[in-house]
């Protein structure tokens, strides 16, 4: 109906263009009209030069030719702004669809439920009924309590199957002791309940977050359109400022249950905001061999390093937590190798043991975590087997990036060693002073735990890639010789004076990688204008994640220009807002990572089938064939 109205008023508007202008006399001793005459006067009154194109072009343009113009013209106009009309109307029909399903989604009392836990502390109280009979079950949804119930669909299956099993052992013989089998009962009949309902809420929350992605997939909003509605939720799950205090081992629960539930749209979801849900990717073979020397360059070596750096950005007691699995000698997924009672027994002895202060008397002796609040700089320091990996902190708050703005360049200068010579060239004020604030605790413990096959590596995503790079150079001009240095999205720090000394200095054991448009490497600018002798410079080889997330370890300006040209464009289209920022998170770099070495074990695996089916193989064979023929037992 909308379009057969826009052309029927369109031909109406045609037709009153058309009766509207009447043609011009030009018959011989015709008088021109009122009007004519102070036109010619008008144009008399005008150089010359300047009318005489343009009139000759109207006295050759017929009559009828310049009506049809002036209709088309009219009609263009008057489709134009129908169009904008239409367009707005059914940009309006989309917004109030999407305030609707928003609305409806919101008055779900799961996703209420779900709400509540995410925007509030783990003291808020839920009320559910007991499924058999009707009594009322208290609980609060605790960090513990929520990674319980987003366990895997198996790890509940062995739950529910070890609970039955140890009962019915139980009413056959006495061979459960009392006092476990009233464990088992308790847990039984609430807690696993509560699990199952914290479950089904999540799977009510994670369901209608699907069907926002498949509105904007089939063109019924935009991404732009739904954007008010949802970003506060996107933002409580995604950015790392908006999450509850001390969840960091839930939110990591909760991005795998995503995962292996297959909830794809919703990963897709938050990517148009900017935001990689990304699985736990923490594992007990992580850093296991990184010190090996390889004459190529080595992307695991370089993952683990980035899980280190995305790791300090959580809180404290869950760095201490994966720090722990880290330096243990436990399996993953240790809970496949047990049967269902065994897995019982261990669930309800963590169970019991929730909410006591978990002691680091076991790990500080290899993990030590810096915390200097002057300067708001944090860091933590690990060893494993003959490995010493030093992570410092990122950008997060406000007043790291007063660190980052303090870009006057100053001397370098070494507090912890007074006789030590350092380097010629300038330094970011701001980085060295942050990492002045920590130097004399990280060289004590460097000191304490270093032994002669000792590899020391240092790594830091944002402000800490930084902080990392000028505690490189600071470690080195004291004798501690640094094996690595891995940086993620790393700004600039010094002077090309001290760049050039350090990059002769330490060769390829400087690793500077950027993500497509993260705009944090190209800050602060080269040129400093009110210190025009001073030109800021990168340390280190560079290696450069494309659009697509592929790792490029050679790359040119004329490759990334184009690259980053069409991650701007695409960026743009999918979710409004350019990419420069979106691009800097580390889950973005890890990701890439995890990528670029599967692609590569992948491309090992090619080459030794490869290896298999070539004439070397095939004619080794032969020869042990033949060898085997004329042998005297042949």
């Amino acid at each position: 109906m909308a379009i057969r109205r826009f052309f029927l008023v369109f031909g109406a508007s045609l037709s009153l263009v058309t009766s509207a202008i009447a043609p011009i006399p030009t018959a011989a001793g015709l008088t021109p009209g009122p009007e004519a005459q102070t036109s010619v006067l008008v144009a008399q009154s005008l150089p010359r030069r300047l009318l005489r194109a343009p009139l000759r072009l109207v006295t050759s343009i017929s009559p009828a030719l310049l009506l049809a113009s002036l209709s088309l013209a009219g009609g263009a106009f008057i489709a134009l702004t129908w169009l904008h009309i239409y367009q707005q109307q059914r940009r309006w029909q989309r917004v109030k669809l999407a305030r609707q399903e928003v609305k409806a989604f919101r008055e779900r009392q799961a996703v209420k439920n779900v709400l509540d836990i995410l925007d509030y502390e783990e003291y808020r109280t839920f009320y559910i009924k007991h499924p058999e009979d009707g009594r009322l079950i208290s609980f609060e949804a605790t960090d513990h309590r929520l990674r319980r119930a987003l366990r895997s669909h198996d790890q509940m299956v062995k739950m529910r199957s070890g609970l039955d099993e140890i009962k019915r052992l139980a009413s056959q013989s006495n061979a459960i002791a009392p006092k476990t089998l009233e464990l088992v009962q308790r847990y039984d009949s609430e807690e696993f309940i509560i699990e199952i309902t914290l479950r089904d809420w999540f799977d009510s929350f994670l369901g209608g977050l699907e069907y926002f992605e498949i509105m904007i997939e089939s063109g019924l909003v935009t991404t732009e359109e739904i954007k008010p509605f949802i970003i506060y939720w996107i933002n409580l799950i995604g950015d790392r400022r908006y999450r509850r205090k001390g969840g960091s081992g839930f939110y990591d629960k909760l991005f795998h249950y995503i995962y292996w539930a297959g909830y794809g749209r919703v990963r897709n979801l938050f990517e148009r905001f900017g935001f990689k849900i990304l699985p736990p990717p923490y594992s007990t073979h992580d850093f296991s061999g990184i010190e090996t020397s390889d004459s190529k360059y080595d992307t695991y070596r370089a993952l683990c390093l980035a899980k280190a750096a995305h790791l300090v950005y959580e809180d404290r007691d869950y760095v201490t937590d994966i720090s722990r699995l880290w330096l243990s000698d436990d399996i993953d997924n240790r809970w496949k190798q047990l049967n269902a009672r065994r897995y019982v027994v261990e669930v309800i002895k963590t169970w019991i043991q929730e909410g006591e202060k978990t002691s680091i008397r076991d790990v500080r002796d290899n993990f030590m975590y810096l915390d200097m609040r002057l300067t708001d700089t944090q860091a933590f320091l690990f060893r494993r087997d003959n490995n010493l990996i030093l992570v410092f902190k990122g950008t997060q708050q406000l007043s790291d990036w007063k660190t980052n703005l303090k870009i006057r360049l100053k001397e370098f200068t070494v507090l912890a060693d007074q006789e030590a010579v350092p380097p010629t060239g300038r330094v970011h004020r701001g980085f060295l002073d942050a990492w002045q604030s920590v130097e004399k605790q990280v060289v004590y413990y460097l000191k304490k735990w270093r032994t002669p096959e000792t590899k020391l590596w240092v790594t830091g995503h944002s402000l800490g890639g930084a902080l990392a790079a000028v505690a490189t150079i600071s470690l080195e001009t004291q004798g501690f010789e640094v094996s690595g240095l891995y940086t993620f999205g790393q700004p600039r720090v010094a002077d090309w004076k001290l760049v050039n000394y350090m990059n002769a200095r330490m060769g390829d054991r400087i690793v500077r990688y950027v993500n497509n448009n993260d705009i944090v490497p190209m800050i602060p600018p080269q040129i400093i204008p009110w210190v025009p002798t001073r030109v800021y410079g990168h340390m280190g080889q560079f290696r450069y994640f494309n659009d697509s997330g592929s790792l490029r370890r050679q790359s040119f300006l004329f490759q990334r220009f184009p690259d980053r040209l069409f991650g701007i464009i695409r960026a743009i289209v999918t979710s409004g807002t350019p990419d420069a920022v979106d691009d800097h998170k580390m889950e973005f770099y890890v990701a890439n990572l995890q990528k670029a070495l599967d692609r590569e074990e992948e491309e090992a695996k090619l080459e030794i089938e490869q290896g298999l089916i070539s004439g070397d193989f095939v004619e080794g064979m032969k020869e042990r064939m033949r060898a085997r023929r004329s042998s005297p037992e042949g």
